[in-house]
């Protein structure tokens, strides 16, 4: 592996569990009422009457990847007006994303109940929310796999013309 690959997954690890950690322990329980306001501005104009935060609160965990691949990530404080762009961009993107689940998983939850239809519509949309760091972090980044893995490249001009023989 090249060598800012692997200090590119030194910073992952330490970040991901400090983050971790922190959310566990403080934040995890907190992070509902922090965005109340603007979750119920929204519940409001959707008409949701109640937030399952039994089906929701265990997703919201991806604030913590998406901001461990921000601190990882190679030239942070080079490119530092992109960096607060993606934490502040990423982060109300994320937020919302929560709200809008959390909006969806109580339609879904008062057509069908908890029954096997209800997950198999809850499913893709968890999925969706957990690789949202993912999807942010390249969205903001795309070049990164191109510096950290050599052999993927972005754009033109990224392959090699391949002569037949």
């Amino acid at each position: 592996m090249k060598r800012n690959l692997w200090l590119f997954l030194l910073k992952l690890l330490p970040a991901t569990l400090i983050l971790g950690w922190l959310w566990f322990a403080h934040a995890q329980h907190a992070y509902p009422y922090w965005i109340d306001p603007v979750a119920t501005f929204f519940f409001k104009l959707f008409g949701v009457r109640v937030w399952h935060l039994a089906l929701t609160a265990e997703h919201f965990t991806n604030l913590v990847p998406y901001l461990a691949l921000l601190l990882a990530t190679p030239g942070l404080v080079r490119n530092w007006k992109r960096t607060l762009t993606a934490l502040f961009v990423g982060l109300a993107v994320i937020v919302l994303v929560h709200i809008f689940m959390s909006v969806a998983i109580y339609y879904i939850v008062e057509a069908y109940s908890m029954s096997k239809s209800a997950y198999r519509i809850i499913v893709p949309i968890y999925l969706v929310n957990d690789a949202m760091p993912l999807i942010l972090w390249l969205a903001f980044f795309p070049k990164v796999l191109s510096d950290l893995f050599g052999f993927i490249k972005w754009g033109k001009g990224g392959g090699e013309a391949v002569k037949a023989s």
